[in-house]
């Protein structure tokens, strides 16, 4: 879906095939005092990194765009019937 939303925006390929970005990634969690063993994951945006906002507010933001479609139609629709 994410990949849909770029293309959608206009971007590039080569910016939007960013699969590369997952691999070779470390996931290690803290629980109590209790340090789990890490181990290797490729998936999920990594904690800290830039991309995870920024993809996040492009993703949402096609959500809102629907939903304010939505919201405009109903409202007119309510006009209507009163």
């Amino acid at each position: 879906m994410l990949t849909l939303v770029l293309r959608h925006f206009g971007f590039p390929d080569c910016i939007v095939d960013f699969s590369n970005y997952f691999m070779g990634g470390l996931t290690q969690y803290f629980w109590n005092l209790f340090l789990f063993s890490t181990y290797n994951t490729d998936i999920g945006i990594r904690q800290g990194s830039i991309l995870s906002p920024t993809l996040s507010v492009l993703y949402i933001a096609s959500l809102i765009h629907i939903f304010e479609l939505r919201a405009q139609a109903l409202i007119y629709f309510h006009l209507l019937i009163f």
